[in-house]
């Protein structure tokens, strides 16, 4: 599985201090591999070798994509202030390769373990969203809070997925403890890149909540049962354009230190 390439390896012993798992150890004059059934296939160790030495899962180094300049902070400061939760969207259908390339760069976001154990559900198309709403909105009838969601989507209107063209959730299994966080962080990444793509999206919270709390609103939604939805968002073209920047509550933040202690 990890295999250094000693004619590269330039001993510089970056490998062994980023590996979570000491899969690494120096000696003398040489670096050498142990414990590497504890490999978590990060690939940290051939992202920080500077000379290419460090050969993960038969991966040639040489192959790997090489790291970008960054949006400078200016840049991703006006992205994340001025992202806007979109409510209303054009009649228009997102184009799945667009979908796609979105989701193959969101497979970089970070998981808990680095399990990569996210895996993606799209409703596609409006008899896929109006099944699944009816499926949710059949779960709410029962609550008095959801008698107007409940009669605005008996008038044909669409309130849980407020007429987007498309619905994407991150799903897992459910057996890790930190699932939920693995699929919100996806989600969340996913959010924060499709205004670069000209997209918007808002979370669908009554989705993952019907989605979380009844197995026939997963039925109709068609996840894998061995899934769970955990996390996520209406997709489509936004329908208008905001201007201005909302003002939100002032930073609120305590700082623990030893003196406090």
């Amino acid at each position: 599985m990890i295999h250094i390439d000693s004619t590269r390896c330039i001993r510089c012993g970056l490998c062994a201090r980023v590996c979570l798992v000491h899969c690494f150890h120096m000696v003398e004059n040489a670096v050498t591999v142990r414990h590497e059934e504890y490999c978590l296939r990060c690939g940290q160790c051939t992202a920080v070798c500077p000379a290419g030495a460090v050969h993960l899962n038969g991966t040639d180094p040489d192959t790997l994509s090489p790291v970008q300049d960054f949006p400078a902070a200016e840049s991703l400061a006006a992205l994340i202030r001025g992202r806007r939760s979109i409510r209303a969207f054009k009649d228009e259908s997102v184009p799945r390769e667009t979908l796609l390339q979105a989701l193959d760069i969101v497979r970089y976001a970070p998981t808990g373990k680095n399990l990569e154990n996210v895996r993606w559900l799209v409703l596609e198309g409006r008899p896929a969203l109006r099944r699944a709403a009816d499926a949710m909105v059949n779960l709410f009838r029962s609550e008095k809070s959801m008698a107007a969601l409940v009669a605005a989507h008996d008038r044909g209107e669409d309130p849980i997925f407020r007429g987007a063209p498309c619905a994407v959730f991150a799903c897992a299994e459910g057996t890790y403890d930190l699932d939920i966080v693995n699929c919100s962080i996806a989600v969340a990444a996913l959010d924060l890149l499709l205004p670069a793509m000209g997209l918007g999206a808002c979370w669908a919270g009554y989705a993952m909540r019907a989605a979380a709390l009844d197995e026939r609103v997963r039925r109709a939604m068609d996840v894998d049962e061995k899934l769970r939805p955990m996390a996520g968002l209406m997709v489509g073209f936004p329908a208008l354009r905001y201007r201005r920047i909302p003002e939100r509550r002032a930073l609120r933040v305590r700082f623990a230190h030893e003196e406090q202690a």
